[in-house]
């Protein structure tokens, strides 16, 4: 081989070097910048829900049956799209809960993380905004447990009519406080986190099927036996008086 052809492979062998490193360094280059730029790390809530509305929570940001989070990394993430390539369903939510082994509980680690960045007055759609969404994401995957991620979730998400917390959820949709809720209930609170679904006291056949469909999830799950599934699907939902501020129904 001549002194010029080596020169030139030479270059390309450190070319090569250099593109790998950076491909590898890129992420962790994305995520310590966006920590730089994100809010102050949330900090978990300790107070546990009852268990029934852990485990509807848990299904309805499909967490599966996995114990914990998962810590998201360039692996995972690889792991997670190649499921998503594959996976039946009509819509991204529908894939995402084909793909629960692989990142339990995603959607509701990036709710969580937007609501914060948000309440701390940071734009999720900007960028400081989506780069601080990204890595508190990413730095709660693997800095919280799926307790802390649990208390957090029911101490702070929106149920509905802006509602923040299960505490205010279970008040104003039953009168009740949480640990007094039916099975039914408690499904019907966790199916509308993240202000999901039409107003029940107009469109009382939706909130219904919306608490069936969770159950249904929660049964897959294996966190409520048939008999439950049986009697908290077939009891009808009583509702509180609806709040002054709600808007009237649409005839």
């Amino acid at each position: 081989m001549r002194l010029e052809e080596r020169r030139i492979l030479k270059v390309v062998v450190v070319l090569g070097a250099i593109g790998a490193l950076g491909a590898v360094a890129l992420p962790f280059a994305i995520y310590f910048f966006g920590l730089a730029l994100a809010p102050p790390r949330p900090v978990a809530e300790s107070t546990p829900p009852p268990a029934v509305l852990r485990d509807a929570l848990w299904t309805r940001v499909d967490g599966g049956v996995a114990t914990n989070l998962r810590p998201i990394s360039p692996i995972t993430m690889a792991q997670l799209f190649a499921c998503l390539v594959r996976a039946p369903g009509n819509n991204d939510n529908e894939r995402m809960r084909e793909c629960r082994n692989v990142m339990p509980g995603f959607s509701g680690v990036e709710y969580i993380a937007k609501l914060h960045i948000e309440d701390h007055g940071v734009v999720r759609n900007s960028f400081r905004g989506g780069h601080s969404h990204l890595a508190t994401t990413v730095w709660m995957t693997r800095s919280w447990s799926k307790d802390d991620f649990l208390n957090t979730l029911a101490a702070r998400g929106q149920f509905g009519f802006g509602w923040r917390g299960v505490t205010m959820a279970a008040s104003r949709y039953f009168g009740k406080q949480p640990a007094a809720l039916t099975v039914s209930e408690a499904v019907y609170i966790a199916s509308r986190l993240g202000e999901v679904g039409d107003d029940p006291w107009c469109h009382p056949k939706t909130a219904v099927a919306m608490r069936n469909e969770l159950l249904t999830r929660m049964r897959k799950n294996g966190a409520i036996s048939d008999e439950d599934l049986r009697h908290a699907s077939s009891v009808p939902l009583e509702f509180a008086p609806p709040p002054e501020s709600r808007p009237p129904c649409s005839k």
